[in-house]
């Protein structure tokens, strides 16, 4: 069926899953423990791109979070899922359904995004500087109902950039 499916676990500095489409409720790894930025994590779907109570991790313990993609031409975050690129010193960039106002060409946009009451996106700085950048973004509809995060460190930062829009129609109760 063209299908890309993880249930269990996948670790890596980079990680990619691309297929007509994607679901994911396993752990998807890309963190970092040492002192540079984490690692990239692209879920990259023709259709939809599903991640149902499933981790996608690309945090630092020490330096800058990494960067995080779900994209598809539809893209749902249901359940307990959970995005995170939250870094010690500065959160990474997280990028759901599409880019800043859909407007970066090297990124899909997805016509449909979903973001679910239980799930949770973070890109927070989680000792000192800025928070990251999460975007939710749909052509079309986006309904989004879950928590995100961009928020400087404890120590010190400011807080990051988060946009959640839909192009044409937007229900939003996060």
């Amino acid at each position: 069926e063209n299908a890309a499916i993880n249930l269990g676990s996948l670790m890596g500095r980079s990680i990619g899953l691309h297929g007509g489409a994607i679901r994911h409720s396993g752990l998807a790894s890309a963190d970092n423990v040492g002192v540079d930025e984490a690692g990239r994590i692209v879920f990259r779907a023709v259709g939809e791109a599903r991640v149902e109570d499933g981790t996608v991790s690309a945090a630092s313990t020490a330096g800058h979070g990494g960067r995080i993609e779900v994209l598809g031409n539809k893209v749902v975050l249901t359940g307990a899922a959970r995005l995170d690129a939250s870094g010690a010193t500065g959160g990474g960039t997280v990028l759901v359904g599409g880019d800043y106002q859909g407007g970066n060409r090297d990124i899909p946009n997805a016509e449909r995004t979903f973001f679910g009451a239980g799930a949770e996106i973070r890109a927070d700085a989680t000792q000192s500087g800025d928070g990251g950048k999460v975007i939710v973004w749909a052509d079309e509809a986006t309904r989004a109902y879950g928590t995100v995060s961009a928020r400087g460190g404890e120590l010190g930062g400011d807080g990051g950039f988060v946009e959640v829009s839909g192009k044409q129609y937007l229900d939003f109760r996060a």
